[in-house]
């Protein structure tokens, strides 16, 4: 573990801005910006700089983004998820905190998974305060960042048990070396006393009216003014230690960036899923749950189950023979594949016509020589669905497919039961 070297500096901006390691780790800060400007890469930044060197940190997690952190660095991440390393109540909080301190492992504390708000607070306040107390004996430089603080520390009803301890660290936490970093898109609605501590501050776009106005009253109306039009990165950093305040552009964390916003590709991947390998696990559910049953010559049943048939009797094919990939399917290929799909049915009711037709003559001759036979369960040949005169776009070309899909393992296990039953009556 590193010590408490008050000459090292960690790199956070592309011009290479560093910033000093002991402001940071015992400090106050506050880190601001709407939605995707960049707030949660600059906490992701200096965090991953703290750990490459080895200090101490623990984080709360509001919404399950840092646990990208452990693709690089060894943490342990604890929350109510089974996806966590760790599944933890208030009563483990001496635990985590021992942990983080004492063992010197990293912590990320991930609160996204407790479905009682009261739980998660629960759990937070119990964590803070056993590392509040523990460093009054440790003393080690540590760094508690906490994402949402307007939800734990708010300008308006911040009188909980957790709010008065967050306003206890912020305000003597320094003195034995447990330093505080709040994050929030609103700081207008995070407690103005604890801002107004804070001795390092990034600004990242910010532009309704209310956080405006903060930004006024600590940076002035032109900086305000020039915020609005930010890029994601960046920022105004404030720096008490040098009393410097710079426009600067922030590095890009080199971590998974979980907290990223969900794109159109994840739409676009399952559509195609969703139009035909979807439809093609259905037809597999259903084959699965069919149960094909065969009657011997001496009486005796046999039941084969759906599992054993196999869904690679529903491949689709193109007219030459050649098969279709279904995640390659488009719109008017769907279409098209419903088409040779309602040949191929049509091709095997006719086979399943013959069949019948056969079994009638086995079943006269085996009369005719005195034999006894039991005839199969009958159930019915399955019926082809309608083919209406026209569809409603794609979506009503998918419900088509779908039931043909389910039509034609119905058929197929039918198919199966006549087939059996001559084999064993010849």
């Amino acid at each position: 573990m590193a010590g408490d070297r008050r000459d090292e500096w960690i790199v956070v901006t592309e011009d290479a801005k560093t910033l000093p390691v002991i402001e940071i780790l015992t400090g106050r800060g506050f880190i601001t910006g709407k939605s995707g400007s960049g707030k949660s890469n600059t906490a992701s930044v200096i965090a991953e700089e703290l750990l490459e060197r080895e200090y101490g940190l623990l984080i709360i997690d509001t919404e399950g983004e840092y646990y990208g952190l452990k693709e690089e660095f060894e943490m342990l991440h604890v929350g109510a998820d089974d996806h966590c390393d760790e599944v933890v109540a208030a009563e483990d909080g001496h635990e985590i905190a021992v942990t983080a301190l004492e063992g010197n492992v990293p912590v990320v504390l991930d609160v996204s998974g407790y479905f009682d708000a009261d739980d998660a607070e629960a759990v937070i306040e119990s964590v803070v305060t056993e590392l509040y107390q523990l460093e009054k004996d440790v003393r080690k430089p540590f760094l508690l960042m906490v994402e949402e603080m307007q939800e734990y520390l708010p300008q308006t009803g911040g009188s909980t048990d957790l709010a008065a301890l967050l306003e206890r660290v912020a305000k003597r936490g320094r003195k034995r070396g447990l330093g505080i970093c709040g994050m929030s898109q609103r700081p207008s609605s995070v407690d103005k006393d604890f801002i107004t501590q804070c001795d390092w501050m990034v600004w990242h776009r910010l532009t309704w009216e209310t956080d405006l106005n903060v930004v006024r009253n600590i940076l002035g109306s032109e900086k305000a003014t020039a915020i609005q039009d930010f890029e994601a990165g960046e920022g105004i950093l404030m720096t008490d230690w040098d009393d410097t305040v710079e426009r600067v552009k922030f590095k890009r964390k080199r971590t998974l960036d979980a907290g990223a916003t969900p794109g159109l590709d994840r739409y676009e991947q399952g559509s195609d899923r969703g139009a035909a390998t979807a439809l093609a696990d259905a037809a597999s559910d259903q084959l699965s749950s069919l149960d094909v049953i065969t009657t011997s010559a001496n009486g005796s049943s046999d039941r084969t189950s759906g599992d054993d048939i196999g869904i690679e009797t529903f491949d689709l094919e193109d007219e030459d023979g050649t098969d279709i990939e279904p995640d390659s399917l488009e719109a008017e290929e769907l279409v098209e594949a419903y088409e040779n799909e309602h040949r191929r049915a049509e091709v095997l009711a006719a086979e399943v016509e013959e069949l019948r037709s056969i079994l009638r003559t086995v079943d006269q001759q085996g009369s005719d020589s005195g034999r006894s036979r039991s005839r199969p369960q009958q159930t019915g040949r399955p019926q082809p669905p309608p083919r209406p005169a026209d569809r409603d776009g794609v979506a009503g070309s998918l419900i088509e497919l779908t039931q043909l899909v389910t039509y034609t393992a119905r058929l197929v296990a039918y198919h199966l039961r006549l087939t059996m039953y001559r084999l064993r009556s010849t």
